[in-house]
């Protein structure tokens, strides 16, 4: 391995460190620890006896509406690998199938791949099945895997009962489009640069030229800054939303300032993504760490000089995130089956260094994983990732399945306070209310 080679793995193994990526373990053994990587593809272990003869086809729900190229290479091969009688066919949120109407619906998966936004909803209707005694029987070590993880997963059941298995991690990063800083002689975005330092420095590259409008630091959505407080949104006890406090209030004060100071017009992140990736007129941007998307634009031939740093900070903290997940339906008739699938995909060294190859980021503790991290991406090659070990993600707020209920309404309160058509006060205070009343017809 040569010296460039070397340090580029050491900072991958200090950033997974770091934000809580390495941990993990494999069935019946930790991972890292050079042994197992063969032992923990076998299905049959543990006291878990598997029929893997008779051919079974699972109903797989998939929450991020993965395209079937993808769903293919990353389920359909290597699930059929290990588990030779399997096929899936697979269901996406839409007009009856959403989350809320499956139990209406009949539709009954056997696997869930889902994310914070529902998965508190699969819990309390019992959609899913706690894993606690799987993973005792199955002699899969929670130890190996970043307490984080663990404790995050754990958060969203009142119990505290683990009712997924984590499968990929996130990070948030500022993306930026070197070609804009060059063209006007600014220098590029620095990581450990608090909001407002992003925000001044996005101020000097928002002009005017040659008939392009250029903007210079989009500051996200409420939701992407609120994250950085550690406030939830709905206080389900007392059956009301409890967005309308003074972190909501600074979020909007914080997100005013970066359109006002920069003289910017408001946008979403639909509109900021299409003029980062396609216009290639906005400078700065953040989000989370999303190498599909990246791939996907290089693939397409729209390659730019676009590059990453460390997301902006707020109080020392960078924003933080759920896992995607894996869970089992709580109805499957194929329980054991189903639990050493998601078992094998969230603990294997053969399956996370897989996914790590392909710009996901792992969840298990090995160094030969993490070395491997985006080594089959062209997207990535020779684009700084040593971003990523100086993270610093805060704890997350206990979510609840009434999360989203607010958002077009905390959406419009927003837009209405960047576009001067509303105070803070005035657009929370409504928004609450508008809120509050679709709440109520919900909790019951």
């Amino acid at each position: 391995m040569n010296m460039l080679k070397h340090r580029k793995a050491t900072a991958l193994t200090a950033l997974l460190l770091s934000i809580g990526l390495l941990g993990g373990c494999t069935s019946g053994g930790k991972a890292g620890d050079g042994k197992g990587a063969a032992k923990d593809a076998a299905p049959k272990e543990a006291g878990i006896q598997l029929d893997l003869q008779t051919p079974v086809k699972l109903l797989f729900y998939d929450e991020t509406n993965m395209s079937e190229e993808v769903f293919n290479e990353r389920f359909v091969q290597p699930v059929k690998k290990q588990f030779p009688n399997v096929s899936f066919e697979v269901v996406k949120p839409g007009k009856g199938t959403y989350v809320s109407e499956l139990a209406a619906s009949g539709i009954a998966p056997d696997l869930f791949m889902t994310t914070a936004w529902s998965f508190p909803l699969e819990i309390n209707t019992k959609l899913i099945a706690n894993l606690d005694e799987w993973i005792v029987k199955d002699k899969l070590d929670l130890n190996g895997y970043q307490p984080a993880i663990v404790d995050t997963i754990r958060s969203f059941s009142p119990n505290g009962g683990m009712f997924a298995l984590p499968y990929s991690n996130y990070a948030s990063a500022l993306y930026y489009n070197k070609d804009i800083f060059d063209k006007f002689g600014i220098p590029y975005p620095k990581d450990g640069m608090t909001y407002e330092e992003a925000i001044a420095l996005g101020k000097q590259v928002t002009r005017m030229d040659g008939g392009v409008q250029y903007s210079g630091f989009f500051p996200g959505n409420y939701s992407f800054t609120y994250a950085l407080f550690k406030k939830g949104f709905v206080d389900v006890p007392n059956k009301k939303v409890s967005f309308n406090n003074p972190e909501m209030k600074q979020t909007f004060e914080l997100l005013k300032s970066g359109f006002s100071t920069q003289g910017m017009e408001y946008m979403d992140y639909t509109a900021a993504l299409n003029k980062f990736y396609k216009d290639k007129t906005l400078a700065m941007m953040p989000y989370h760490f999303d190498s599909g998307r990246l791939e996907a634009e290089t693939k397409a031939g729209n390659v730019f000089n676009w590059e990453l740093a460390q997301a902006p900070l707020h109080q020392g903290y960078n924003r933080n995130g759920v896992p995607t997940m894996l869970a089992m339906s709580s109805q499957t008739k194929h329980a054991a089956l189903v639990y050493k699938i998601i078992a094998h995909l969230s603990a294997s060294v053969e399956y996370q260094t897989f996914l790590s190859e392909r710009g996901v980021l792992p969840v298990i503790k090995n160094d030969e994983v993490v070395k491997k991290f985006a080594s089959k991406l062209g997207s990535l090659q020779g684009k700084r990732l040593d971003w990523m070990a100086k993270m610093k993600p805060q704890l997350l707020y206990g979510p609840s399945e009434y999360d989203r209920v607010p958002d077009k309404y905390i959406t419009q309160a927003l837009k209405d306070v960047i576009t001067g058509a509303s105070d803070i006060n005035t657009a929370l205070n409504k928004a609450e209310e508008q809120s509050n009343k679709d709440l109520q017809a919900q909790i019951k």
